[in-house]
């Protein structure tokens, strides 16, 4: 009888720790992205940031976000994390002090920051919305921000514009 509880145990262990593992290895970072530095151009940490979601390197994506600016809302679990293709910088704004920001992009939560910068790109995302749905040359813009020109650029906010 023992016997047979142990075998019963093994085949359950075997059949929850097998996948969980494969999961974990297939969701762990492909590759750690480093964070930009305050000479780091806003294009770049846009580049940064997609190229760690693309990684799944999602810590590195969080933490080039402000709140969950860079959240995408992702983790080792997810089977198929959102991806961006295709890339491309279509415009990068001047930098504007946060309170002319607000105004301009009716958000009150830009005023404290004394930069802002909207990065405008074209870009094809895969799974953004958990399915396997491609939406090709999709307009999205990222709304970066800082303190001074000795911080790093940071995602405030992205999304379409």
């Amino acid at each position: 009888m023992k016997r047979k509880w142990g075998i019963t145990i093994a085949i359950l262990v075997a059949v929850v720790l097998i996948p969980t593992g494969a999961l974990w290895l297939w969701g762990r970072p492909r590759e750690h992205v480093s964070l930009p530095t305050a000479d780091t151009k806003p294009a770049e940490v846009v580049r940064k940031y997609v190229r760690a979601l693309n990684e799944r390197d999602y810590d590195a994506c969080k933490r080039l976000g402000i709140g969950d600016g860079g959240d995408p809302y992702a983790s080792w679990y997810t089977l198929h994390g959102p991806q961006v293709r295709d890339l491309r910088i279509e415009r990068v704004s001047r930098s504007a002090a946060g309170p002319a920001a607000a105004r301009y992009n009716y958000d009150s939560g830009l005023r404290p920051w004394h930069q802002v910068v909207i990065v405008s790109t074209i870009q094809t995302q895969v799974n953004f919305t958990g399915s396997g749905e491609v939406n090709a040359g999709n307009s999205w813009s990222y709304e970066l921000v800082r303190q001074a020109s000795t911080q790093p650029w940071r995602i405030y906010s992205a999304g379409s514009p």
